[in-house]
């Protein structure tokens, strides 16, 4: 009996001192000494949650620098009662948060409120069909399928409270005039200039995005002169053009960290987490989700051989080019992205294995609840999950006329990475662009239009 009541002593104390230890940790101390007992404190947690944890509250970039949005949004003249709204966005990750990003961009240059677009799912029976039943006003998914809405909100009323956000139309339920709104299609405002056109529902690349707000409302005047409108005054984007805005054009505050208001969901980057987390034990690897990237870690590839509105390489160029990569930078983990065929990573891996490099894929590395997880995702979601893996590579490669290729690529180089070359020639293969993080391959000038226009 005695024994039993010291035990329960001994334990009373040892749980208050490690009370004392975490307030310690985590409130004293100051520098060197204070990561030193974090991380002292760190070893008695379980390394797969603490791992999480640390991915989750650590991004590859930094904390959001919101300086270069500021600016933008101080320099517009807001008109309160303008409200845009925007048709639902289709394509992949890297298309939709694009084109809300291009939504948002709008907004601000017209000096508007704005009620988000909608996500358009692609078939699910065929990949190329990104717009299923594409007649009339879109519908879709929340913006929060795939992205974490409360992040975008609490970014933009920190960094740009000039906009104003709605729900939905519903916040005007009692309002008629909204539901008929001016129609507007970008690019037949009058003194608007195409770049470049892209096709399919991607968009055409304008001249100077600068000037759309002037040239936005001296066409909204003329339909409805300033001294006869009444408000709220609704403005209808239809469609929402994916790439429209020369974003290579804004200033480097702004270019670097406009796009990363858009975060993907938590639930996502959580198994995206626990893939890494499973990849660095699979390859033996030290993987810290607080630091930058490990050069020598793993390479990610992105291979696109399923069903695709656009026309990629056939396989045998794309592995090539992938391999040889690979192999001149003799590196021997391989962490292969959606994108491929069953049968094209089944040979993929079994061609690499020639070369003593190993091939993982999101399958490989999820067990129990996250399989189920995986399992229960959409081909584009799944890429949400690869995107928040990729961009913590070591190394990664795609190909140039793949919008995610891009945004990976670009998100690297603001994170990690000097400007990338368009004309290297030291690997194998056509090389389109490439820094020392990152290399798209593909003949001249593919995906030219995507580099400039992408807010990664």
């Amino acid at each position: 009996m005695l024994d039993s009541f010291r035990l329960v002593h001994y334990l009373r104390f040892f749980a208050g001192a490690l009370v004392v230890i975490w307030i310690f940790v985590q409130f004293g101390g100051t520098g060197d000494r204070h990561d030193q007992y974090a991380d002292l404190f760190r070893q008695f947690r379980d390394q797969r949650k603490v791992f999480i944890s640390d991915f989750l509250n650590h991004d590859v970039s930094g904390p959001y620098v919101g300086d270069g949005l500021s600016d933008l949004c101080a320099t517009k003249k807001w008109t309160p009662g303008l409200i845009l709204t925007c048709d639902a966005v289709p394509g992949g990750m890297a298309d939709v948060k694009n084109g809300i990003l291009t939504c948002i961009r709008i907004a601000i240059e017209m000096g508007a409120e704005v009620i988000l677009p909608d996500i358009m799912i692609r078939s699910t029976m065929d990949l190329a069909v990104i717009a299923p039943h594409d007649s009339g006003p879109r519908r879709g998914q929340p913006l929060s399928h795939f992205f974490d809405r409360e992040y975008l909100f609490n970014t933009l009323g920190e960094f740009c409270p000039e906009l104003k956000i709605h729900n939905s139309l519903n916040d005007f339920f009692d309002d008629p005039n909204v539901l008929e709104p001016v129609k507007m299609d970008i690019y037949k405002v009058p003194g608007v200039t195409i770049a470049s056109n892209m096709g399919k529902s991607a968009g055409k690349l304008v001249q100077k995005g600068e000037l759309l707000g002037e040239q936005i409302h001296a066409m909204l005047d003329k339909k409805s002169p300033p001294k006869n409108r009444k408000y709220p005054f609704r403005v209808d984007l239809r469609p929402t053009p994916s790439y429209m805005m020369p974003a290579f054009a804004d200033a480097p505050p702004l270019r670097r960290h406009f796009g990363r208001m858009l975060r993907v969901r938590q639930d996502l980057r959580a198994l995206a987490a626990a893939v890494l987390f499973n990849l660095q034990k699979a390859f033996d690897l030290q993987i810290d989700p607080r630091k930058g990237i490990d050069i020598d870690a793993f390479v990610g590839i992105e291979l696109r051989t399923q069903n695709d509105p656009l026309r990629f390489p056939d396989y045998t160029i794309q592995a090539s080019d992938a391999l040889s990569y690979v192999i001149a930078n003799n590196l021997s983990q391989v962490y292969l992205t959606e994108g491929a065929t069953s049968d094209n990573i089944t040979s993929f891996t079994e061609r690499c294995r020639d070369f003593n490099v190993a091939v993982v894929t999101k399958e490989d590395l999820v067990e129990g609840a996250d399989a189920s997880k995986l399992a229960s995702l959409s081909y584009d979601e799944r890429f949400l999950v690869d995107y928040e893996v990729a961009i913590r590579a070591g190394l990664f490669t795609g190909h140039a006329q793949s919008s995610f290729a891009w945004s990976v690529g670009l998100r690297r180089e603001f994170a990690f990475g000097e400007a990338g070359s368009s004309n290297s020639s030291h690997l194998n293969g056509t090389l389109r662009w490439h820094n020392q993080y990152s290399t798209l391959y593909g003949k001249n000038f593919v995906g030219d239009d995507l580099r400039r226009a992408i807010w990664p």
